[in-house]
């Protein structure tokens, strides 16, 4: 089930760039990128946001990134960011694939509350932007 689900998120990474901004070549397409997560203590302080992020691509591989300002952001948004631009610089392209693109992350928590941990429901845009929504976690404590 595992690799199915693998290939699954590659196809719906496989995607051309289109409406991004800054220099890119023609259709350029994701070719491989590893499943982005929820980060737990985030899921668990349901903690909601954005984190928007400029991307440099250059040979196929994403070589630098920058966190688009938030100055409206709290500290618990600030959690989302270093998973966001690990989950980010996995990302995988043609080898001729070279430019810019700016993409965001949306996490939400929606859904009934469950008591296990269960995984996050993961979109991706043809905008390559990608939502990943979370059921909430109980915080019942059990002696």
């Amino acid at each position: 089930m595992r690799p199915a689900l693998n290939s699954l998120f590659v196809l719906l990474f496989a995607l051309p760039l289109s409406g991004q901004t800054g220099p890119t070549v023609a259709v350029p397409i994701l070719q491989d990128a590893a499943m982005p997560k929820y980060p737990p203590i985030a899921r668990a302080a349901h903690v909601t946001g954005q984190v928007t992020i400029r991307a440099t691509v250059e040979h196929g591989l994403v070589v630098r990134t920058e966190i688009l300002s938030q100055p409206n952001a709290t500290q618990g948004q600030r959690l989302l960011e270093t998973p966001t631009v690990e989950n980010l610089e996995t990302w995988r392209f043609s080898t001729q694939t070279a430019g810019a693109f700016t993409v965001t992350y949306t996490y939400a928590i929606s859904g009934g509350v469950v008591n296990e941990p269960a995984n996050p429901r993961i979109v991706m845009l043809p905008s390559l932007d990608v939502e990943i929504t979370a059921r909430p976690l109980s915080l019942a404590t059990k002696y």
